[in-house]
């Protein structure tokens, strides 16, 4: 389960390709927690029945939110316009970047050109991996251009 959430933390990040950012630590983190703590009691609510999915659903809320939270802390609105950047590059060609402030490191790779998914003309594979604190976290998904020109992860 641990796993799961680990991948579903990243897919927080890859989320966060359109996310409105307040550039607070607190907002970043908080934004973070909540979206973590939603995924992770989804991901519960896939374990087990009667009250070993309530326990289940519990603990992914709270492991979400803790994961997401430092995903969240880690992440400003320069992460996300580097994300946005990445998304625009040439299939197989990542762009990798530090943030200054806290460290983390994050890799991003287109791994298809355009393709159309759920009725999105504009939609792209990619890999994700964040090092956060020494600990490396990895996602593939897919991600489609919105009107404005960012990026919107839909699938993982």
């Amino acid at each position: 389960m641990n796993h799961t959430l680990t991948k579903l933390s990243v897919l927080l990040v890859c989320t966060s390709l359109t996310a409105c950012s307040s550039n607070t630590q607190d907002g970043n983190t908080a934004v973070g927690a909540v979206t973590g703590g939603v995924i992770g009691g989804l991901a519960g609510s896939l374990i087990g029945a009667g009250t070993g999915q309530a326990v289940a659903i519990g603990v992914g809320i709270v492991a979400g939110a803790l994961i997401g939270g430092t995903i969240g802390h880690n992440m400003d609105s320069s992460d996300h316009a580097k994300m946005n950047q990445a998304m625009n590059n040439r299939t197989g060609h990542p762009s990798s970047w530090t943030n200054s402030k806290t460290g983390a490191h994050y890799t991003v790779a287109p791994t298809t050109g355009a393709m159309t998914i759920d009725g999105h003309p504009n939609c792209r594979k990619f890999n994700t991996t964040a090092v956060i604190n020494g600990k490396q976290q990895t996602v593939s998904g897919v991600a489609c251009k919105q009107a404005n020109g960012t990026w919107k992860a839909i699938k993982s």
